[in-house]
């Protein structure tokens, strides 16, 4: 069905109508099968059911191939939206660094715990501590860990200083960096703000902004990995600059300030 020749009312209709079923199917699996499944087949539903979303919110993805490393790698992002999520696991399965107030969202948040989202209770050095070791563990055991390090999401049309706190453990265990940039447009190709959750803005009203659009085209290109030879300021810095290349901005002359993180909205699920 070619939803862009849809009225507003009947796109969002039949979006949501969908998406119920595929919400339904994602708690119904999480809950029966991953105790199931081995963590192989954890990650390739994880993946599946994250490409299966998109199509179904009408969000086409581009993206570019994640770099081939024999063991763990910390993924660096700019941060637009809550789709941000599900456009990294459509193309490679991460761990996200999350907020502790999505572990309390009806559904999504319980969702979110299900696929190994790591929390983060804002403002609290002791807690950043205890993520990292987490970061550690995961990275160690061969898995990606993905932070935004904006530290919020942003409208997507430029990028903030990249907050250097979560790099650590990245430079304790000398894994890799790996920059990505990801930015949306509408279906002729121009700036789109609609996946752009900014603004005290709840799910709900970024859902009906974003199933309420013709379609979108979701970009995602990831650089090549940075070396973590340095101190986490330096690495954050190098980061952006890399993020910045990615997205076609102008690189920023700034430091990063190494404070305690502000872990952004997502993920939701």
């Amino acid at each position: 069905m070619n939803f862009s020749r849809l009225p507003v009312f009947l796109r969002r209709a039949l979006r949501i109508g969908l998406l119920a079923p595929h919400l339904a199917w994602g708690v119904a699996m999480a809950g029966l099968a991953f105790p199931l499944f081995n963590s192989a087949q954890r990650d390739r539903f994880i993946m599946a059911w994250s490409r299966r979303l998109l199509r179904v919110l009408g969000v086409r993805v581009r993206t570019t191939p994640a770099p081939s490393l024999p063991g763990g790698a910390l993924l660096v992002c700019n941060h637009v939206s809550w789709l941000d999520i599900y456009l990294i696991y459509a193309a490679r399965r991460v761990h996200f660094v999350s907020k502790s107030e999505v572990r309390a969202w009806p559904v999504a948040g319980w969702l979110a715990h299900k696929t190994g989202t790591l929390f983060l209770e804002r403002g609290r050095r002791a807690d950043t501590a205890r993520v990292n070791t987490e970061m550690r563990a995961l990275m160690q055991s061969g898995a990606w860990v993905a932070v935004f390090p904006e530290g919020t999401t942003s409208d997507g049309r430029g990028l903030r200083r990249f907050l250097p706190s979560l790099l650590q453990p990245a430079v304790e265990l000398n894994c890799p960096i790996v920059p990505a940039a990801l930015h949306y447009r509408s279906l002729d190709n121009a700036y789109s703000a609609a996946p752009a959750y900014i603004d005290e803005m709840s799910l709900w009203q970024s859902l009906m902004r974003i199933v309420g659009e013709p379609g979108l085209i979701a970009k995602l290109q990831f650089g090549e990995p940075i070396l973590p030879n340095g101190h986490r300021r330096d690495l954050a810095a190098q980061a952006e600059r890399a993020v910045s290349v990615l997205l076609g901005l102008r690189p920023s002359a700034s430091e990063p300030a190494d404070t305690a993180p502000q872990i952004p909205a997502g993920p939701p699920a």
